[in-house]
């Protein structure tokens, strides 16, 4: 059962809902901005409505996927395992050639489920800091950073908390054209869009 739910896992990961919701509405997120499935490029390709709908849909497909296989596992290495693929799903999606996103939301609903209080004080940050720069990619920069310093202070599984270094490692490796960026003063300010003649970048 275990491995049931690991290959669920996955699959369900890489389900990329904000590409067929772009899609719907005649946009490739592939093709548009900076070419991600996510929900900041959803926004500004195909606009609010598209990437209200891929936020919630990519949060609940961590939050419920996690809920709905966690009676297939038992043991907590098995449901932590459970969550990290989902969130590698996403970023490397069975279904778009091992293409994906960069599963901030994803990331948000697996945890939300995993670690509550921890992931919520870190999407406060996140939401402070776009708040103050309107730069999504700094803000959650910022959230991969501060999750796993808060982590122990909720969780007192050593494992649990080396897997949320590394998923804030992993977060942060996964913004590291953002960063280059963001140093070279480059960075795109979040907009509501839609912006369809976005070069790929």
């Amino acid at each position: 059962m275990t491995l049931l739910a690991f290959v669920l896992a996955y699959l369900l990961g890489s389900v990329p809902f904000g590409l067929l919701f772009a899609r719907a509405v005649g946009v490739d997120l592939l093709r548009c901005g900076s070419g991600n499935i996510g929900t900041t490029n959803a926004f500004r390709c195909a606009g609010p409505v598209v990437g209200t709908l891929t936020l919630v849909f990519d949060v609940l497909k961590g939050l419920a996927g996690v809920f709905l296989l966690a009676p297939l596992v038992y043991a907590p290495w098995a449901l932590y395992a459970t969550g990290f693929l989902i969130i590698l799903g996403h970023t490397k999606s069975a279904f778009l050639r091992f293409r994906g996103g960069k599963a901030i939301a994803t990331s948000f609903g697996v945890l939300l489920y995993l670690n509550p209080w921890a992931i919520l004080l870190a999407a406060a940050a996140f939401a402070a800091v776009v708040a103050w720069t309107r730069t999504v990619s700094l803000g959650s920069i910022t959230a991969g950073v501060v999750y796993p310093l808060l982590t122990p202070f909720f969780r007192h599984d050593p494992l649990f908390i080396l897997l949320s270094y590394a998923l804030g490692a992993y977060a942060i490796w996964l913004h590291r054209e953002n960063i280059r960026r963001l140093l070279a003063g480059k960075e795109p300010k979040f907009t509501f869009g839609p912006r369809r003649d976005r070069p790929l970048r």
